[in-house]
């Protein structure tokens, strides 16, 4: 062995250390920026869409009322009705407008033949000529279309307004109404107060801003800025089609989303992201000092090692020197690497950040295999010298790095649990099964409850060596039902190991079920490997025997093929990959899909009823459990939904469960048809009721009055009713063109369709 042979072995170990951190940083970081970016982007995106979702609402009642008054106003100038009886008409109209809508209005107005007319009576100042207000200008720009004004001081309340307006049959009258800019300015200035925006902008198609969470800014036209905040998102508006984009400007980085609304402007959310990723700047600079530390121990290492090797040959004492060099190598390497494995579980301690822990388990993953590396470097080592191996790495190597084994190269271990006896509670029959299906193959005996009471009184009967129990539940929830099992004194489990089964990962969330008195606590959907170590080291080392290593985990169902009919889960939002990790097995995952598809009439019925009652306790535990199933079956976005609602009911927000209910039970039925694809036959498809003559009659005679009254409420109550039926063939074409036009609140069209009826009819008795 030569001095240039050891030099040209250190630089090439060396390089390889040097390429293997550098790349995990790199990798590491970049991750951690797209995560973080994506996260900020989704928040963006569902505030810009709920506010765009409430201004058009709110704008929409106003727009309804223009369109109902120029539809009578314009029958009413082409029957040539007099002025006294146009103004009794706005002035009626007005008093049912300021009395339906939240917001204060000056009712309608308008010029109409020749003649400025108030509904509330108002008497212009002297010098006031209605032709030259804007209110009537833009209108004439673009006859027979609505139209929306930019914010102005009302001469009559003296407030910031909005006015929009139609022109009428004439073509020389216009009806117009006031809409008042402070709900609109609230709603940018609530959602900054929710801390999901910095910044929320309402834009015209113009660039001229309609409200802005900065009211200083509102008016200003950001088409003629330049090199400003508001000028690039101009440009970025008007020139791309990106629902996203990013923008730096003097330091800072500003993430953006813009959501479209209806009347063509943009409601825009802006979010200042500088400081949070300032501070993954700052980790990762930390983390490239720490490998520069690591670089220069490794180069001192090489120095060391070559300087043994020298020693050695000098003295023709090869094979002391080899096993100095080989200890020394082991040490001085496993002290750098067990620094960085130190600091990164340090950050899984402590962080608080999904994404951030995600990561941190990878680098521990990625440290393990490093050190395992080391070791099958010395286990060759040793074998090329002729030291006794035994197929495995020696004694003495096991001792110099613990007994690790390279990641990479172990099996999953399966265990049972010999006469364990386990208790699950839960009131969701689908997490029951989830638990059930996970723990079979250790072939543990599993008790279920479905709630505090039935497990009170299971826990009185047997001794149980775990209890699994579910934290939120109607009745008696979770924690009462601990309590009252560690305060009998006559239960035989009031020592039992319990582990509180929540869907609740939030930051405390530990703590608080720990103080609570549980002994740990497992998120929902279960993670399998979670599972088994909890209930290895909840159990009596004399109830656990390990089985033989085996060759791959026989849980993974990644690639298991669904039956036919099961294409139709993707576009309905469900992700099979996820809910067949989260089952076990491609067959519990299709009896759990059976049972939430079997479910889904009664869950309707319960929450449909709760909601009715107004009994929000009650509505948010069944929300969450639904949350729950949906999450287990890989139906994300649903589940997030039903998040959404969840929390609202425990913060008792009733107003956003009363706005978000009926779509949130309509989003429900859309699981309907892809599952029964998979469970029923086809011609076993619809087993509802048709619909007889005489409801058909009714129902349609219910849509008409309601048109007329342009009650949207009761038109959506009552099409969402005939969803229990099936139509006739003789009714389907109706129906459809009166739901197509209710969906688009045509009103008009609506009553047409059944002047038509009429019509046809009376032609059918006169012949």
């Amino acid at each position: 062995m030569n001095k240039n042979r050891i030099s040209t072995g250190n630089i090439v170990t060396a390089a390889l250390v040097i390429a293997f951190f550098t790349g995990i940083v790199l990798i590491y970081y970049s991750m951690l920026v797209r995560e973080k970016r994506d996260n900020i982007i989704r928040t963006g995106e569902i505030t810009a869409k709920e506010s765009a979702e409430q201004i058009d609402q709110y704008l929409s009642t106003n727009i309804d009322s223009v369109n109902l008054a120029a539809y009578t106003l314009d029958e009413m100038i082409r029957e040539h009705s007099s002025d006294d009886e146009i103004k009794d008409y706005i002035v009626g109209l007005s008093t049912a407008v300021r009395s339906a809508v939240i917001e204060n209005s000056t009712g309608l107005y308008g010029y109409i033949n020749g003649k400025f007319i108030s509904g509330t009576n108002w008497e212009p100042p002297e010098g006031y000529v209605a032709t030259d207000r804007p209110w009537y200008k833009k209108p004439m720009e673009d006859p027979g279309r609505m139209t929306i004004l930019d914010p102005y001081v009302d001469v009559q309340s003296g407030n910031i307004m909005l006015a929009l307006g139609r022109t009428l049959c004439d073509g020389k009258s216009v009806i117009s109404v006031d809409v008042s800019l402070e709900r609109i300015q609230d709603l940018t200035e609530e959602a900054v107060k929710s801390g999901n925006s910095d910044m929320e902008i309402i834009l015209n198609d113009n660039g001229v801003v309609i409200a802005h969470s900065d009211r200083n800014e509102i008016g200003k036209d950001y088409s003629g800025e330049k090199g400003t905040l508001g000028a690039e998102i101009f440009l970025r508006v008007k020139g791309t089609n990106a629902d996203s984009f990013e923008y730096f400007s003097e330091g800072s980085r500003y993430i953006i989303y813009v959501a479209d609304m209806q009347n063509g402007w943009s409601c825009i959310s802006v979010k200042d992201a500088t400081g949070v990723f300032g501070s993954l700047n700052l980790i990762f600079f930390a983390t490239i000092t720490v490998v520069i530390v690591i670089i220069l121990i490794i180069s001192l290492i090489m120095a060391r090692s070559t300087r043994y090797l020298e020693m050695s040959i000098r003295a023709t004492a090869e094979s002391e020197a080899k096993s100095a060099f080989l200890s020394n190598m082991s040490h001085e390497l496993r002290t750098p690497i067990n620094a960085i494995l130190g600091m990164n579980e340090m950050i899984l301690r402590e962080s608080r950040d999904a994404s951030i822990l995600k990561y941190s388990d990878n680098i521990r993953t990625a440290g393990k295999n490093l050190l395992g590396l080391v070791n099958d470097i010395l286990y060759y080592s040793q074998k090329k010298t002729g030291e006794d191996v035994s197929g495995k790495p020696s004694e003495k190597a096991e001792m110099i790095f613990g007994g690790l084994i390279p990641e990479t190269e172990k099996k999953y271990e399966r265990f049972t649990a010999r006469d364990a006896r386990i208790l699950v509670v839960d009131d969701n029959p689908m997490n029951l099964m989830v638990f059930e299906s996970l723990v079979k193959q250790t072939e543990a005996a599993v008790d279920t409850a479905g709630g505090g009471d039935e497990c009170i009184e299971r826990t009185m009967a047997s001794k149980y060596d775990m209890i699994f129990l579910d934290h939120m539940m109607p009745g008696k929830d979770g924690i009462e039902t601990l309590l009252q099992i560690r305060e009998n004194g006559e239960n035989p489990n009031r020592n039992t190991p319990v582990i509180c089964l929540t869907a609740n990962a939030i930051d405390g969330a530990k703590e608080k079920y720990l103080e609570a008195g549980f002994d740990d606590y497992l998120t929902k959907p279960i993670d399998p490997d979670r599972l088994e170590e909890m209930i290895c080291s909840f159990l009596p080392e004399e109830k656990i025997s390990f089985c033989s290593l085996v060759e791959e985990d026989d849980r993974d169902v990644s690639d298991v093929n669904l039956p036919p009919g099961s294409e139709g889960l993707l576009r309905a939002g469900i992700n099979t990959e996820a809910g067949l990790k989260n089952s076990g097995t491609a067959g519990a995952y299709l009896a759990l899909l059976k049972v939430f598809y079997e479910s889904l009439d009664e869950k309707t019925r319960e929450l449909d009823a709760l909601f009715a009652e107004d009994d929000i306790k009650n509505y948010t535990i069944k929300v969450h459990a639904l949350k729950s199933s949906a999450r287990i079956i890989g139906a994300a976005d649903f589940g997030e939904r039903a998040q959404k609602l969840e929390d609202a009911g425990k913060r008792g927000d009733t107003a956003y469960i009363r706005k978000m209910h009926e779509g949130f039970m309509a989003d429900l039925q859309e699981f309907r048809e892809p599952l029964s694809d998979i469970f029923e036959k086809p011609e076993e498809k619809d087993n509802r009721p048709e619909a007889d003559e005489m409801l058909m009659k009714d129902f349609f005679e219910e849509v008409r009055q309601a048109a007329e009254d342009m009650d949207c409420e009761r038109l959506e109550d009552m099409i969402g009713e005939m969803k229990e039926y099936r139509i006739p063939e003789d009714d389907l074409e109706l129906f459809g063109k009166v739901k197509e036009a209710a969906d688009r609140y045509d009103y008009k069209a609506i009553v047409d369709l059944f002047s038509g009826e009429a019509d046809s009819e009376e032609g059918k008795e006169e012949k």
